[in-house]
């Protein structure tokens, strides 16, 4: 295969990507109303089983991309085409959660008797506002992460999390802060909606948001040509 026409595949690649990733955004936006409709576990089944699918197809992309990558290096003038691939392509690790990020941000806690709606508002407000990166309680959480409570205790993507909530968001930090704290803004809301909840937004120069971990091995699932 020339360069032009590996460059123009790898180039596909990241296209499809990008569209699976846009694709999971909003899956993740319709799970926190699949959440509250949840009656039961096939229900909850089938909302996790959409996420998997989609995260399966999206590190099934990045590795072809990074495949493509490979074969253009080292071909004559395929230098900035190869440049250019790698960025996009580490930016969709972040995005994936394939790597630990460190950067300014924020970290928000939640002490109190906070809903896991009130957890998603917040994670889907600093998102809003910019956050490029995301945790709860040390767990990275990626486009498709399913905020959920197993009865007691919250859950991220299955795994549990207990109280109290130490949100993480890389960004910058003065945007991320204002976001949740003006006046009328979601903070304020949840403060006055339930005394009892104490939400503190502290800006730092450095955080450190680990690796999403949450591997998930397929026995029979296989994401659709």
């Amino acid at each position: 295969m020339t360069a032009p026409r590996r460059a123009w595949t790898a180039r596909l690649s990241l296209m499809t990507i990008s569209l699976i990733l846009g694709l999971l955004v909003v899956a993740q936006l319709r799970t926190r109303n699949d959440i509250a409709r949840v009656t039961s576990s096939d229900d909850w089944d089938y909302v996790v089983a959409e996420l998997v699918v989609g995260n399966a197809r999206l590190r099934n992309e990045i590795k072809a991309l990074e495949e493509d990558v490979a074969e253009l290096r080292g071909t004559e003038g395929a230098a900035p085409v190869v440049q250019s691939l790698v960025d996009e392509a580490n930016q969709l690790r972040v995005a994936n959660g394939l790597v630990a990020v460190s950067g300014p941000g924020v970290q928000v806690a939640v002490v109190g008797p906070v809903s896991v709606l009130d957890l998603q508002d917040l994670i889907n407000e600093l998102r809003n506002a910019g956050a490029e990166a995301l945790a709860l309680n040390d767990q990275r959480l990626i486009a498709w992460s399913a905020i959920a409570s197993d009865g007691e205790q919250v859950t991220v993507d299955g795994q549990p999390v207990p109280a109290p909530y130490y949100l993480s968001a890389i960004g910058n930090p003065e945007t991320l802060r204002a976001a949740l704290l003006r006046p009328g803004g979601l903070v304020p809301l949840l403060r006055a909606a339930n005394p009892s909840i104490v939400i503190t937004v502290q800006e730092i120069d450095r955080l450190t948001l680990p690796v999403y971990r949450q591997g998930v091995e397929f026995v029979y699932a296989r994401p659709t040509d």
